[in-house]
């Protein structure tokens, strides 16, 4: 069996990691993994990683760049590994800098295959005739095999919808039956055995489908609002059992405080009540939106305030009643009675807009920088709501299914289209980029 040792340059190359390893597959055994990345931002992607057993390596972006630096990490950890564990066979590099071209030279040197993963448009050319196979990333993408569902989660609601559509209760046999019928897999969700998959969904559509409202005490509602704070914010996944014993060193559990009998009961009821929802890999996130209300407590939209806030604001610089955004944010609080968080948000979404220049023609402006607004109300109000949509994307890339979930956040509202006009806005600037179904920040380099 070939041992394959794959290295990930996610930080400049983001790739999807299942369908590299699915490709990597048919050329032997994954038996490991570093991935270079600032993790923080792609927290939904971290448990792909982990459960193939691919190291995750932080690589923080401080603003002043330090691409040179982690390229020396990678290609010092590649020769330590090759190395370390004489056994790795081929080694796989996913990524497109010219950079890594003496790394590619050195590892066949030592009689090591070496593998090149890479966009085609971005990998240099050097890369691809030094390794002995260039592997283009987009024709994995094209070869991906589209399922009926995308993921547990999505198979329990189906099979909740046809359970009520003919109304069926719930139990082993007719769970069996409807996901036999489905054609589904249990390999693919991570089960070993058809008996642990059906064992697995029927618990998971009882939870969904429980009826009965549990009212919270003061205390619960507390404390639960301090689990999804500790899971939304954390960069380390939690399970149940991680994160009950996590919680408890932070906050301790009064059992005779609460009408279930332990911590575990308490996290349980979340996941039934869907406060908090589980992966396939049984790691647990705060659904959106309040997982963005959590993360952006103090950059929150606001959307019953922010329109009426930027038609206030586009006249007062029109009128030249302000000259500085720190002038029109005072004005705007006293006119339109608005608190200081509800001003710090917007304050920020208002310097960050690239709407206002100096009187020098310089975007790069202050709070207290004399500047003029330039544009129209339309383009103004379009790049606030830009703000908001794109600081999610800098923490977590967007499922095109997910675009209700941001507008409810964004614009109080289900209505997706709001948001595909933003989507649209920041494809035009290259800021973002789809790759179906995601849409995703393009950081500038």
């Amino acid at each position: 069996m070939n041992n394959i040792f794959v290295f990930m340059d996610y930080q400049n190359q983001p790739v999807d990691p299942e369908l590299v390893v699915q490709k990597l597959e048919e050329h032997g055994k994954l038996v490991g993994g570093k991935a270079y990345g600032h993790w923080s931002k792609y927290p939904a992607t971290m448990f792909s990683f982990s459960r193939h057993g691919i190291e995750l390596i932080e690589m923080p972006e401080d603003g002043f760049g330090n691409k040179k630096g982690n390229d020396i990490k990678l290609a010092v950890d590649a020769i330590e590994t090759m190395f370390s564990l004489p056994h790795i066979e081929t080694f796989v590099l996913v990524t497109g800098d010219a950079d890594f071209v003496p790394l590619v030279k050195k590892l066949r040197t030592y009689g090591k295959t070496v593998y090149v993963i890479g966009r085609s448009k971005n990998t240099s050319p050097d890369m691809q005739f030094a390794a002995d196979t260039y592997i283009p990333y987009e024709e994995i993408v094209k070869s991906e095999k589209v399922n009926s569902t995308d993921s547990f989660e999505d198979l329990v609601d189906e099979m909740i919808r046809i359970m009520d559509e003919k109304s069926l209760q719930p139990d082993e046999t007719v769970v069996k039956r409807i996901v036999t019928g489905m054609g589904v897999y249990y390999g693919n969700f991570g089960y070993k055995t058809m008996g642990d998959f059906v064992e697995g969904l029927l618990k998971n559509i009882r939870k969904k489908m429980f009826k009965e409202s549990y009212e919270y005490s003061e205390y619960e509602e507390n404390y639960m609002r301090f689990l999804e704070r500790l899971v939304a914010t954390s960069n380390t996944p939690f399970d149940v059992e991680k994160l009950e014993k996590i919680a408890k060193s932070r906050h301790q559990w009064i059992s005779k405080n609460s009408n279930l009998d332990s911590l575990e009961n308490f996290i349980q009821n979340m996941i039934g009540s869907g406060k908090l929802k589980e992966t396939k890999d049984k790691f647990l996130y705060v659904p959106a939106p309040r997982r963005w209300e959590i993360k952006y407590d103090k950059i929150l939209p606001y959307p019953e305030l922010r329109a009426e806030f930027g038609k206030h604001v586009y006249e007062l610089f029109m009128k030249r009643k302000v000259s500085t955004i720190s002038e029109a944010l005072h004005v705007s609080k006293e006119n339109l009675n608005l608190t200081n968080k509800v001003i710090g948000s917007f304050g920020i979404a208002l310097k960050f807009s690239g709407m206002f220049i100096g009187k020098d023609g310089s975007d790069y402006v202050s709070l207290k920088t004399p500047v003029k607004l330039n544009g129209t109300y339309e383009e103004f109000k379009l790049t606030l709501d830009t703000f908001y949509v794109k600081r999610i994307l800098k923490d977590e890339n967007i499922n095109e299914g997910q675009l209700d979930k941001v507008s409810i956040h964004v614009f109080n509202d289900k209505d997706h289209e709001k948001t595909k006009k933003v989507l649209d806005f920041m494809i035009k600037t290259k800021d973002v980029f789809y790759e179906k179904p995601y849409y995703k920040y393009k950081d500038k380099k």
